[in-house]
């Protein structure tokens, strides 16, 4: 269990600390000299035979963005509040950021009893019923106690004990991550890393990835809770040993994650609560500060709504931050206001896609259907409204994607190449697309098909229709040639005169070696130019097929020489001379035919070797090779 102290500055979360573990944890030059913490402080110690981690933190409003790095959400929560003082700002501050940030357990210290009468310590706790009235530290035991007299700390060890018996951190599945609070060099053994296990587990010699620049490293040791280990786990404390980095590679605010995971993003959506006690609403643009684990960046907040966001009030908001974040859905943040030096609120990451315009109707209906409590219901949910790419939901999510296809499968979503759809919206844009080119064919006979863009569908983007398009002629239902969409039934009726066109060229292409273009311009003594424009219409109705610039085949004779390629194949790779013999056509001829073949991916080029690897109907498709 790892214990997050929060409080007032010098209420004494040191000494307490101290009291349980006999370390000092004010380890800097400047906090010893000054007696006040600065920076994050660690300690551990075998409480009842239960591992206990305590993380201490400043208490001074000027260290709150230190403070946020050493809370992670399951840690347990320790509450330190001086009798003299009583309740201060930061120990309110304190209490709102580690609720914003998760923490659901912990205990209240009321410390310094010594110096006070009984009668302030009743006062005190009153006060502090007060102030954790509503929170989740509203029925949580007070302990009174002395760090400098001894009073009621084995008190509060008991409870600790207790505590960790049965404190277990919420399992979060999904790719490793560790937000690094502490990077040092340990002489023989290099670069370490602290912090906490936000997600997943690492092991000894797993290959991850420094967030902040990309740069592979690898986990040579490993420590959890100050003790060696092969594994460490979310909700752990840890060290990570690392080869591969220098020491001013990696920083505070820096992750440790896997590859794959990684995706730096510099705005995002946020459900913000806004304290209780905020003093002024809060307006479009507001500038804040944004403590995510133990990263901050400058920012802004803009309002999905006009109205101003008044305290206590919840809503969904953007967040455009200066410097990018790390953030997956999910993560918790803590906002500070820039001028006033205080928290305004918090809340949880809910959606990682930039919007083009951020307050659409359909913008809103997508951030409605995102439950950050439940990847799978969302997945459904947003396959509702449109495809969803599998692997950008896996990285927004942090999770791998065979979660996220297997989720898929389970709900009996339809697959686009990588994107997933619910069969509804898949069966009612399929018909909604056969009945705009039915619609067509029965008003254009001597149309082929429609172009991406003159085929609308309602409530669609162009790149959800592009991936839906594609399906369905994957699937068979259409026929893709030439730029245009058909349905595959569809044949365009010939005009009179390409059907002219195509009578006056046919006999003389009616072979396995047809002339040249050129060639054939000048046997029927036709203009060039004109003559060239005028043959292109044949592949659009299936009479010809341009296998180059300079020539056409008729279908059946191209199906004639994939029938030799195919004879040549069943014999092992074929050279282009054995192909020229074999059909006994032409050298230049025949580049021009298997270099079609290679484009329509009948066969395939390695080296002066071909092979037949696709299918022999491939080759006679309308279109250019």
């Amino acid at each position: 269990m790892i214990v997050a102290l929060a409080g007032h500055v010098d209420h004494g979360k040191t000494s307490v600390v101290r009291a349980l573990t006999g370390v000092d944890t004010d380890r800097l030059a400047e906090e010893k000299r000054r007696g006040l913490t600065i920076d994050l402080g660690f300690a551990y110690a075998d409480i009842h035979a239960q591992r206990v981690g305590f993380v201490d933190v400043p208490g001074h409003h000027r260290f709150v963005h230190n403070m946020v790095a050493g809370i992670a959400a399951h840690q347990y929560a320790l509450l330190v509040v001086a009798a003299d003082d009583g309740v201060m700002p930061q120990s309110r501050e304190h209490l709102q950021i580690i609720e914003l940030l998760g923490l659901r357990q912990g205990v209240i210290a009321l410390n310094k009893i010594d110096r006070v009468q009984q009668s302030r310590v009743a006062e005190v706790e009153r006060d502090i019923r007060a102030l954790t009235d509503g929170s989740f530290l509203a029925d949580s035991e007070v302990v009174p106690l002395s760090c400098a007299t001894g009073v009621g700390i084995a008190d509060l060890r008991r409870h600790l004990q207790r505590a960790a018996a049965v404190h277990t951190a919420a399992e979060r599945r999904g790719p490793f991550r560790l937000a690094v609070d502490r990077s040092f060099t340990v002489r023989g053994s290099g670069v370490v890393v602290t912090g906490t296990v936000v997600s997943g587990q690492v092991r000894i010699e797993d290959r991850l990835a420094l967030a902040n620049s990309g740069a592979p490293v690898r986990v040579r040791a490993l420590h959890v809770q100050n003790a060696a280990a092969d594994t460490a786990r979310a909700g752990d404390r840890a060290a990570v040993n690392l080869a591969g980095v220098d020491i001013d590679a990696v920083k505070r605010g820096d992750w440790l994650c896997e590859p794959a995971a990684r995706e730096p993003i510099d705005q995002f959506a946020l459900t913000l609560t806004v304290a209780d006690d905020f003093p002024r609403p809060l307006k479009h643009n507001t500038p804040v500060h944004v403590y995510h684990a133990t990263s901050h960046s400058q920012g802004r907040l803009l309002l999905l709504d006009s109205a101003p966001l008044a305290a206590g009030g919840q809503a969904t908001v953007d967040v455009a931050c200066r410097e990018p974040l790390h953030v997956k859905i999910g993560d918790r943040l803590v906002l500070r206001d820039h001028g006033l030096e205080r928290t305004l609120g918090g809340g949880h990451v809910i959606d990682l896609t930039a919007p083009l315009r951020r307050r659409t109707r359909v913008r809103r209906e997508r951030l409605a259907a995102i439950d950050v409590r439940d990847a799978a219901a969302t997945l459904v949910a947003l396959a509702q409204q449109g495809p969803v790419d599998t692997s950008a939901f896996a990285r927004h999510w942090n999770l791998t994607p065979h979660d996220v296809e297997s989720a898929g499968k389970q709900a009996g979503l339809h697959a686009l190449s990588d994107h997933l759809l619910s069969a509804d919206l898949a069966e009612r844009a399929a018909a909604d697309v056969r009945a705009a080119l039915a619609k067509h064919h029965s008003a254009h006979a001597d149309s082929a098909g429609l172009a991406e863009h003159d085929i609308r569908l309602a409530n669609t983007t162009d790149a959800a229709k592009r991936l839906l398009l594609t399906a369905l002629v994957k699937t068979g239902i259409l026929r893709f040639e030439n730029g245009r969409y058909a349905l595959v039934e569809h044949r365009a009726a010939v005009p009179a005169e390409v059907l002219r066109l195509y009578r006056d060229v046919e006999t003389t292409l009616d072979s396995l070696q047809p002339p040249s273009l050129g060639d054939l311009a000048k046997r029927l003594k036709r203009p060039f130019a004109a003559f060239e424009r005028q043959m292109r219409a044949l592949p659009a109705f299936g009479l010809a097929v341009r296998v180059s610039d300079n020539r056409y085949y008729l279908p059946n004779r191209l199906l004639a020489l994939a029938d030799v390629a195919l004879q040549l194949d069943a014999a092992g790779p074929f050279t282009v001379r054995q192909f020229r013999d074999a059909a006994q056509v032409g050298r230049n001829v025949v580049i021009d035919v298997l270099e079609h073949f290679d484009a329509r991916g009948f066969t395939r080029r390695q080296g002066d070797l071909r092979t037949v690897v696709g299918e022999r109907d491939r080759v006679a498709a309308a279109g250019v090779g």
